[in-house]
């Protein structure tokens, strides 16, 4: 009496890198196998690669490092073998690809790291020889017993893999890490990222750097700032110091990390401000301070100062003025003895200069970009936009060599 073998089902087989141990698996409805063979064709040209039949019990198959090669796409099909050495009919193929391991890592961190901050801006470095682009990848945060304490929201965005770590205690260890796919399904991963915080909050100002803007007149002054964090479970991006908030009904608010005492000065910098609209609000349980704007229909802005603290209640205008929606406007707030100062100043030269490319990946899009730097070896390279000395002339500059870029 001839028996009937059901027949296997090859598992969904996600693309892996050849040069290591791949184990590959099936389903099976039948009878306990005693034995099993995988036979894998190259997909092109159906030739067989690997054929080979093993005595096992588990429904698996186990194919040596560097039996096929990257880059290449292969199909595979099982076959089962019973007690009595019975075969069963061939399965159906399943097709899959191999690629080598993509190089996936945080740029600029190392494991061990001590960071002099409470807060961290990652970003990954990625490259993949067979350009297979990521499907989505999400950050994590452990501590020091590789506890989850928070994740991300999973992102798509392949061209911006980068994400900020915020509220980091001082004197801890964390392990940052980051995981993600591809397109076809490959897994990546960090792994466990080791950082220790030690960072100095000192009770007075004791650092203070001077910048002048002669632009505006003005001298800033950095000195000891905590970061602050925002609450709400939006995440927004700050380009060139400042955050869209255009379409955005809820803003965004701080209630807690900071206090203001005494005289102060404060710069509201934007750019789109030309509308009727709160723009600012400052509030505790006693006072508060308003700023809002008020467009009027021949196209000009008001802005208006309110200072609702009882007997003393100010209200100040500043005069109409007109600018188009890209010029940068500082709205500037002054208080000397609870007397309170307004002024206006529009930068109609202000120039968004965005349009160049700095990362570790080629742009998405290098058509959009005036400049962007990438090494021979397949590496952009990293141009720190902050540090960076730029030169724009007809004619090469006088001193080359301090000026990273030149046009």
């Amino acid at each position: 009496m001839k028996i009937e073998m059901a027949k296997p089902t090859v598992n969904k087989i996600a693309p892996f890198d050849a040069s290591v141990d791949k184990t590959f698996s099936f389903s099976w409805a039948g009878s306990q196998p005693y034995a099993n063979r995988l036979i894998i064709y190259n997909a092109d040209s159906m030739k067989p690669i690997y054929d080979r039949k093993i005595s096992t019990f588990p429904h698996t198959h186990t194919l040596p490092a560097s039996t096929l090669t990257n880059g290449k796409k292969w199909a595979a099909q099982f076959q089962t073998f019973d007690v009595d050495d019975t075969a069963s009919e061939l399965s159906d193929k399943s097709y899959f690809q191999t690629l080598k391991t993509p190089l996936f890592y945080f740029y600029g961190l190392e494991n061990g790291q001590i960071l002099q901050s409470a807060f961290y801006d990652a970003q990954i470095y990625y490259l993949q020889e067979d350009y297979e682009d990521i499907q989505s990848f999400k950050f994590y945060l452990y501590d020091g017993t590789k506890t989850l304490l928070s994740e991300s929201e999973t992102m798509y965005d392949s061209t911006k893999i980068r994400y900020q770590y915020k509220g980091l205690d001082n004197h801890t260890v964390y392990y940052f890490r980051c995981h993600g796919m591809t397109v076809n399904g490959m897994e990546i991963d960090t792994g466990y990222i080791q950082i220790y915080t030690d960072y100095r909050r000192p009770g007075k100002y004791s650092i203070i750097y001077a910048e002048n803007d002669p632009l505006h007149g003005y001298i800033k002054y950095h000195t000891n700032i905590a970061v602050i964090q925002y609450n709400g479970s939006k995440t927004f991006h700050f380009e060139n110091g400042m955050i869209d908030l255009r379409g955005d009904n809820e803003g965004v608010y701080y209630d807690k990390g900071f206090v203001i005492d005494g005289d102060f000065t404060l710069k509201l910098r934007g750019m789109y401000l030309n509308q009727t609209a709160t723009i600012l609000e400052l509030r505790n349980t006693k006072y508060s301070i308003i700023v809002s704007s008020y467009l009027y229909e021949d196209g000009t802005t008001r802005f208006k100062l309110d200072v609702p603290n009882g007997l003393g209640h100010y209200i100040l205008y500043s005069d109409a003025i007109a600018f188009n929606p890209t010029d940068m406007v500082c709205v500037w707030i002054r208080k000397v003895n609870d007397i309170y100062q307004l002024e206006i100043i529009a930068d109609p030269d202000y120039v968004d200069t965005e349009n160049i490319w700095y990362g570790q990946q080629m742009p998405p899009t290098p058509d959009v970009y005036d400049i962007w730097v990438d090494a021979p070896n397949l590496f952009t390279y990293p141009v720190n936009k902050d540090d960076m000395a730029t030169y724009y002339s007809d004619e090469e500059p006088p001193d080359a060599d301090i000026n990273d870029i030149w046009n």
